[in-house]
Parts: structure tokens; C-alpha cells; sequence
């Protein structure tokens, strides 16, 4: 009969871990961000058209510059049709990277379950709500300015 040694067991330990954080991770959809659309800036700007976006539906966006900075918003249109535009982080949870999913009429806080109307992210808020993002509509085009979505990079880096 063989013997048990003790780094059998730091590596067993170690091995569970790393199924329970591999498993968090997966569940949390961070393992890829195949959920995010890709999109970069041309001349300062980042065009997205919103022409087929229904009412109450949100999409996610990855913005990545030729400066590597990546920073993550979604757009969403409201029940009255009404556009909203969010970092997918807020001042609390930003350091987590949780960032939010859309359930209805509202955006959940992936880190505390706080629950926010889709109506009011433009007017933004405190604590976990989502951070609004400048923008404006021109025709069935969004249009955002590099410089309003690089504000808020710090709460991805």
C-alpha cells in the first residue's frame, strides 16, 4: 500500500480551486467576451447603427482603440423608444468587472443584484447604477465621441 504525502494533498486542494474559480469565471460569462460587439473609433467618432434595435432590447459593445484601451457600454432602447447609453460598470462594482445584464425593462448589477429601469440610465444616479455615457442620434446612427467613451476607462483597467 502506497503512502499518502502531504503534496498530494496541497495539489488536490489546488486542483479544486481551480475547478471552483474556473467555474465562477464561466458562469459570470468572463471567460470570453463573445457577448460584447467589437467596434473602434474613426475620425474620434464611433458610429453604431441602431436602426433595428427594438424597444427594450440592449446590446453590448467592446471599444477598443489603436491605443489598447478597451472600455465596455451597452446601448439599449427604452419602452418609449427613447435611446440609453452606460459604461457596462459603475463607480461601486467597477473593480470587480462584473458589469451588468438586462433582464425586461431592467439592468441587474452582475455584483449585487441591484436592479435598475432601463428608462432612467441617462439620467444616471449614485452607488451601483450604471454611469451614462454622452452621445447623440443622428438618424438611425448613435453616435459617440472617442473622448466621452475614454472617460470611462479608468473603471476598466
Amino acid at each position: 500500500m502506497r503512502r499518502f504525502k502531504p503534496v498530494h494533498g496541497v495539489l488536490i486542494v489546488l486542483a479544486v480551486l481551480g475547478v471552483i474559480w474556473g467555474a465562477e469565471v464561466a458562469l459570470e460569462g468572463r471567460l470570453n467576451s463573445s457577448g460584447f460587439q467589437k467596434v473602434s473609433p474613426d475620425r474620434g467618432q464611433v458610429r453604431i447603427n441602431v436602426a433595428d434595435l427594438k424597444p427594450q432590447e440592449v446590446r453590448f459593445f467592446q471599444f477598443l482603440n489603436a491605443g489598447n484601451q478597451e472600455v465596455h457600454f451597452f446601448v439599449g432602447r427604452d419602452k418609449e423608444g427613447q435611446l440609453q447609453v452606460a459604461f457596462d460598470a459603475n463607480e461601486q462594482c467597477a473593480k470587480f468587472k462584473r458589469g451588468y445584464r438586462h433582464e425586461g425593462e431592467w439592468m441587474v448589477c452582475n455584483k449585487c443584484d441591484k436592479a435598475f429601469r432601463l428608462t432612467g440610465i441617462n439620467s444616471g444616479g449614485e452607488g451601483c447604477s450604471p454611469i451614462p455615457v454622452q452621445h447623440q442620434v443622428a438618424g438611425s446612427e448613435l453616435v459617440l465621441a472617442e473622448s466621452d467613451i475614454l472617460r470611462g476607462w479608468r473603471l476598466f483597467h
